[in-house]
């Protein structure tokens, strides 16, 4: 049995196993690209604080290869910045709530003026600092360097920290998420990009040297639905990619395959659905990853609430199903029956035209009949999908948050020269938009009404 850390602390235990690979990483150089409210200041501060102790963050101090099963390693001097005091303060709290036993024990001295926390009379220190850019962080030195909000920097502070950190040969965490417009006017960056171009670098590593992490806001099991609603009920879908999704690849507008969907428009506040409304269903098979989504379609009169371009006949996206796998179809069709519970459901649809009908009649025989699509294949789905977004007719509410995903994420494949090809990028893990597709082969799409004057003839 190994001993316990002679210093008495109260480390944080991880919110999940995506922050605990984050936590556990020992490479020299790390970048984690984060949505925001992952945890990633959290998760620092623990990695933060097992460095300046000496535990080994590889096996949290109970003994493995890395450490010669002694769960120690050498302590490091820890220096962490970031550009604002509000992330500063966040850390500052963690790191001391954490170290606050020693600290009464006075093993530990804390500075609270200048955030740092030190055995008198060494160099093993640990300490928070704002810091925009280079100059910012002049005069300080750390064995172990944190960046958080590395994307708001001036990308001159690795002039300081890098030769800071060659003579221990000392470790460097860069902590970022992708930078939207929102951050323009605050960021010191000259290049807006330089964090992600770091990034792409660190990722393409063989060496093991550099260790590169993506989360996504969904990845903190501790957030709750409605403050991701909160956060992204006002975002643009660029805005969403970048903050939520933590994606920083520049796309044009035509590589995404349903780049008809006007955002501003028809992303909707949630409101009651009248039970005069008929539903329609739209489904998607598969052990793994079933899904169905649940539609409206508007009847007169409109009810107060309802968005003022909302007219007669348009369709209302009001609840997405996705449950994973381990539910049997008759537990589906319980679930599919309590959504759709004082409502008429006029039909529904899904599964492949030619393979699945085994699947429908499965369903059928348990109580909710699927008819098979109109239109066997998929481009021709997804260009009747696209109508009906061009014409404004599908309404989405703001908190479908898996289904706005992959709306933002469903790209073309592309050719070498960055043209789309006729075909969608891993298409089979879009599954809310496979039940949607289906589902549209059913809705009819109205016909352009083109102003045509029959020209003048002279008679002569």
């Amino acid at each position: 049995m190994k001993e316990n850390p002679p210093i008495n602390v109260k480390l944080i235990l991880p919110h999940s196993i995506e922050q605990e690979n984050f936590v556990r990483c020992m490479a020299k150089r790390q970048a984690a690209k984060s949505g925001r409210r992952w945890g990633k200041t959290v998760g620092a501060a623990i990695k933060d604080v097992e460095a300046f102790l000496g535990i080994c963050s590889a096996c949290r101090g109970q003994g493995c290869e890395f450490c010669k099963n002694t769960g120690r390693v050498s302590w490091q001097r820890v220096l962490y910045a970031a550009p604002t005091a509000e992330q500063v303060g966040k850390y500052w709290y963690e790191v001391c709530n954490m170290l606050a036993p020693a600290i009464d024990a006075h093993v530990f001295y804390k500075n609270e003026t200048e955030r740092y926390i030190e055995i008198p009379g060494t160099e093993r220190r640990l300490k928070a600092k704002t810091a925009w850019h280079a100059n910012s962080l002049r005069g300080d030195f750390g064995s172990r360097v944190t960046l958080d909000e590395f994307q708001l920097m001036n990308e001159d502070v690795l002039e300081v920290v890098l030769p800071m950190l060659a003579d221990t040969d000392g470790g460097l965490v860069l902590i970022f998420t992708p930078p939207s417009l929102k951050s323009e006017g605050v960021s010191r960056a000259k290049d807006p990009r330089h964090a992600s171009k770091l990034y792409k670098k660190w990722a393409a590593d063989t060496t093991g040297r550099c260790k590169t992490f993506h989360f996504t806001s969904f990845d903190n099991p501790t957030l709750s639905k409605e403050a991701l609603n909160e956060m992204s009920s006002d975002m643009s879908i660029e805005a969403y990619r970048r903050e939520i999704l933590a994606e920083d690849d520049e796309i044009e507008s035509s590589w995404l395959v349903y780049n008809k969907f006007k955002e501003d428009m028809n992303k909707v506040r949630r409101f009651d659905i009248p039970k005069e409304w008929p539903l329609l269903t739209g489904h998607d098979f598969g052990m793994a990853n079933p899904a169905a989504l649940f539609v409206a379609r508007a009847q007169l009169p409109l009810p107060d609430g309802v968005p003022e371009n909302l007219r007669y006949g348009d369709y209302v996206i009001f609840k997405e199903y996705a449950p994973g796998a381990g539910s049997s179809t008759s537990q589906h069709v319980d679930k599919f029956k309590d959504i759709t519970m004082g409502h008429r459901v006029e039909i529904s649809v899904g599964g492949n035209l030619t393979t699945e009908q085994e699947i429908r009649e499965l369903y059928g025989r348990a109580g909710w009949p699927i008819a098979p699509p109109l239109i066997g294949k998929v481009n021709p789905q997804v260009d009747r999908v696209k109508a009906l977004m061009g014409q404004g007719k599908i309404f989405i509410f703001e908190d479908l948050f898996k289904l706005l995903t992959e709306i933002a994420n469903c790209m073309w494949e592309l050719d070498d020269e960055k043209v789309p090809k006729d075909k969608i990028q891993n298409e089979s893990k879009y599954h809310l938009l496979s039940c949607l597709r289906t589902l549209a082969t059913y809705l009819p799409v109205e016909r352009p009404v083109f102003n045509y004057e029959r020209p003048k003839v002279k008679v002569w």
